[in-house]
């Protein structure tokens, strides 16, 4: 019998559909967009506020400085934690961004 805390910690993979359409906004230098889809796909709000303020930020000083790019190396890392932690294939989709 399986148990209910197994199932709903089972990892799952990462369709096709939005395999390919992470790989196209890469592909178009869509990078922060491709965060914010990934983070709204995990379910994981603190990172989907996060990449939300960095498109605002983006927009209104034309550009990520030193200081935003410092502050977006710092969250990929929890990120990334977050892809390892629900996505079975997140080697791949880490691979596509």
């Amino acid at each position: 019998m399986i148990k209910l805390k197994t199932i709903l910690l089972e990892k799952k993979k990462m369709g096709d559909a939005l395999l390919n359409s992470t790989y196209k906004r890469t592909g178009a230098n869509q990078h922060t967009e491709n965060r914010l889809i990934l983070s709204r796909s995990m379910k994981n709000k603190k990172l989907e506020k996060f990449y939300k303020a960095m498109l605002e930020l983006n927009d209104v000083f034309g550009g990520f400085g030193p200081e935003l790019s410092k502050l977006n190396k710092t969250m990929e890392k929890e990120l990334y934690a977050s892809i390892q932690k629900t996505y079975s294939n997140a080697n791949e989709v880490i691979g596509l961004l």
